[in-house]
């Protein structure tokens, strides 16, 4: 976008006042990448330059990529000298924001060191522009060059690059646009030795909460304070009924309700969806469709069966079972009307079956899909709508945790002989469900199994009850924690979940507690619909459940 006094560019500078489109494309457009997409840079001892070494991979928000030239227009080749504030470069990369370049740095020969570049906005576009160079080392952010324009000096890089393996330039628009964003990584190059490289240690495990909110995915880090990592986009995604993962398959799972009351649906039967994700790239693997509707889904460990509620809201009276490769139809375990919450035991042997309209909670052995057990009856007062709300189940499978309609707390079962045990309600708080619905609506293990918390709809809080004379001692009441939205009264909490380590509890409402000091710690999404996912590097290593299940005690890994 560089001005000069010729009528084809007076025009050309018109047209962008009429219609700015030229630079403010969004970012995807593939560069041409040299040699093969697996092969290291190939460097040598001393100071080597980047802009002939092959990419990993590259994108660029407005044409390709540019070797030794400024970004220029959408034609390759059509840039000129990169120049930063009258200096020239013979050598570099012009791109445009949002612009991502990724190199495999060696890893045997040499031992590379540091990273080197002068950065900038090219001088084509006069003051114009403002961009974000960063620097990623091994997927970590290790420089940011902050907000850089047309108008500001030049920026040095000296990196520390030292048993590194994945090398990534990308610029970014400063929040305001990418219009004019013409950036130039200016006699990039990386400084090596002959010495003998040492094993790169293995990437540090990330400890990330996928939170599903209305046509996104939020992903957070639990270990930097709950900070926002990303946002995967999913526009047609929209009433949430669950959200399950595997870390065997890479794969997380929502079920949604979307579209289904437009209007074109008029006259056919009902249904929910199901959409399947690859944890690895943020990708929509497939959607499929389920009649009369969808709820809250539970996989098994081995990542390859799915249990699928047919919906609370349109009375489905069984269970989908599914091939989680596909989403395909196996079979169906038929159980009660209005099918609802669903846990897979830690031994992947059983599958706890809930619906709001029966006080059972019914058991079904995985590998025959058929009801062995059921456990209850949990407490009735008598009415129709009588029926287990969330529960969660201990990683011995011995006890389960129930919340039920019409009762404040939550009541504890026998798995093995189906008994309920114990009725134990919150004390000192009113009990006034008719306003709020079902008072008592999520209830959760810590991970060491020593408390339950449950929720409190009316009152807005969270109930710490010590379980851990269990199953000869009766559950003792020991906190109670304010969860009260301050910014918006009708946030009640309605569902929780602890990190698998037990650090934080995460409260439906949005609220992050720290579990020792029993405070809240920050607030996210005011949603039901998140769980854990560890990954090491880009690879996922673990995934829980988004049930409160209890671990045991056994450490995190």
């Amino acid at each position: 976008m560089r001005s000069r006094p010729t009528l084809p560019h007076l025009l050309t500078g018109l047209a962008l006042l009429i219609l700015p489109v030229a630079c403010s494309r969004a970012p995807g457009t593939p560069a041409p990448a040299a040699g093969s997409t697996l092969t290291p840079l190939t460097l040598g001892p001393g100071t080597n330059t980047l802009q002939y070494e092959p990419f990993l991979s590259a994108t660029n928000g407005w044409g390709p990529v540019e070797r030794n030239h400024s970004n220029g227009e959408q034609a390759a080749g059509d840039g000129e000298t990169l120049t930063l504030n009258g200096v020239t470069y013979p050598q570099g990369f012009g791109v445009h924001a949002s612009s991502d370049l990724r190199f495999a740095l060696p890893v045997s020969g040499v031992a590379c060191t540091r990273l080197l570049a002068d950065i900038g906005v090219d001088d084509e576009v006069g003051t114009r522009g403002s961009v974000v160079f960063q620097v990623y080392l091994d997927g970590v952010k290790a420089f940011d060059s902050g907000t850089l324009t047309g108008s500001g000096a030049t920026r040095q890089i000296d990196l520390d690059v030292s048993g590194r393996r994945e090398l990534r330039l990308s610029v970014t628009d400063a929040g305001n646009g990418t219009s004019y964003d013409h950036a130039d990584w200016a006699n990039p190059r990386v400084v090596c030795t002959s010495a003998t490289v040492p094993p790169p240690p293995p990437p540090t495990v990330r400890h990330l909460e996928y939170v599903g909110v209305d046509r996104a995915l939020k992903v957070y880090d639990i270990d930097h304070g709950y900070a926002l990592v990303r946002t995967i986009p999913l526009p047609g995604v929209y009433g949430l009924r669950g959200i399950a993962a595997s870390a065997v398959t890479d794969r997380l799972y929502v079920p949604y309700t979307g579209d289904r009351a437009d209007a074109r649906y008029a006259g056919q039967p009902s249904f929910g969806y199901l959409l399947a994700l690859d944890l690895k790239t943020d990708k929509v693997l497939w959607t499929r469709k389920y009649s009369p509707s969808v709820d809250s889904l539970a996989i098994t460990p081995d990542g390859k069966k799915l249990y699928l509620p047919s919906g609370e809201d349109r009375g489905g009276a069984f269970w989908f079972v599914l091939d989680a490769a596909t989403g395909t139809e196996l079979t169906r375990i038929p159980v009660f009307k209005n099918a609802h919450n669903t846990i897979v035991g830690a031994s992947g042997k059983r599958v706890y079956l809930a619906s709001v309209s029966t006080t059972f909670l019914n058991v079904a052995d995985t590998a025959t899909d058929k009801l062995v057990s059921k456990i209850g009856p949990f407490y009735s007062n008598g009415a129709a709508d009588s029926g287990v709300r969330p529960f969660t189940v201990n990683a011995a499978e011995t006890l389960v945790f129930v919340n039920m309609n019409h009762f404040s707390g939550f009541e504890v079962g026998d798995v093995a002989t189906g008994r309920n045990l114990y009725s134990v309600p919150v004390q000192n708080f009113p009990w006034q469900e008719p306003a709020v619905g079902v008072q008592s609506h999520g209830v959760a293990l810590t991970p060491n199994e020593k408390e339950v918390w449950v929720l409190d709809s009316y009152n807005k809080y969270v109930h710490v009850f010590d379980v851990s004379g269990l199953p000869s001692r009766a559950p003792v009441q020991v906190a109670d924690i304010d969860v009260k939205d301050t910014a918006d009264a009708s946030n009640y909490p309605k569902w929780i979940n602890f990190t698998r380590d037990g650090r934080y509890a995460q409260i439906s409402t949005g609220h992050i507690i720290n579990v020792a000091t029993r405070t809240i710690v920050t607030k996210l999404d005011n949603t039901r619909y998140y769980l854990q996912v560890d990954l090491q590097g880009s690879e996922p290593v673990a995934a829980y459940s988004r049930y409160g299940v209890g671990y045991g005690g056994v450490p995190a890994p």
